[in-house]
């Protein structure tokens, strides 16, 4: 797969700025090139919205928001979206949009900052998180689960 184009990442980047700044439920599905940002909404419970991000019409990541305050993250699932290279490690392309959105959950204070995917120059794994404080991210463990904290790296 090719290297992916970083304005789709800054798409994606700016339309998770928006449902933060103006609520999730101001949202609207969008798709730029290979990248769609959407939301899903419970028809049937009181819970809040979703924001999904798919690549290439599978998901890698989905943000949910506090039930307290809907602009607020509590947790991100994080997802390979099933695109990998030869060793099992996610995509260049999955890798890129993703730590564009890790970067900015880091700088809005969801996540501690320097989050990231990985590879691991001594075990050529991909990981998931910063330095020493991380998760394999992989063929083998395709999902994780980041809870929100500003500091802390709370994997669920």
């Amino acid at each position: 797969m090719s290297r992916s184009n970083r304005t789709l990442t800054q798409f994606v980047v700016n339309k998770i700025r928006w449902a933060m700044v103006y609520g999730p439920e101001t949202m609207v599905r969008e798709k730029a090139g290979n990248t769609e940002v959407a939301i899903d909404v419970c028809g049937h419970c009181d819970r809040p919205s979703h924001l999904v991000v798919r690549l290439f019409d599978k998901e890698i990541l989905r943000l949910f928001f506090s039930p307290i305050n809907h602009r607020a993250v509590c947790g991100v699932m994080i997802s390979t979206g099933d695109f990998y290279d030869s060793k099992g490690r996610p995509s260049r392309t999955t890798r890129e949009r993703l730590n564009g959105i890790l970067d900015a959950l880091g700088e809005a204070k969801f996540l501690p900052e320097g989050v990231r995917v990985f590879i691991n120059p001594e075990t050529e794994q991909c990981c998931i998180g910063r330095g020493d404080s991380c998760k394999t991210f992989d063929s083998g463990a395709p999902r994780t689960l980041l809870l929100a904290h500003p500091r802390d790296l709370v994997f669920s």
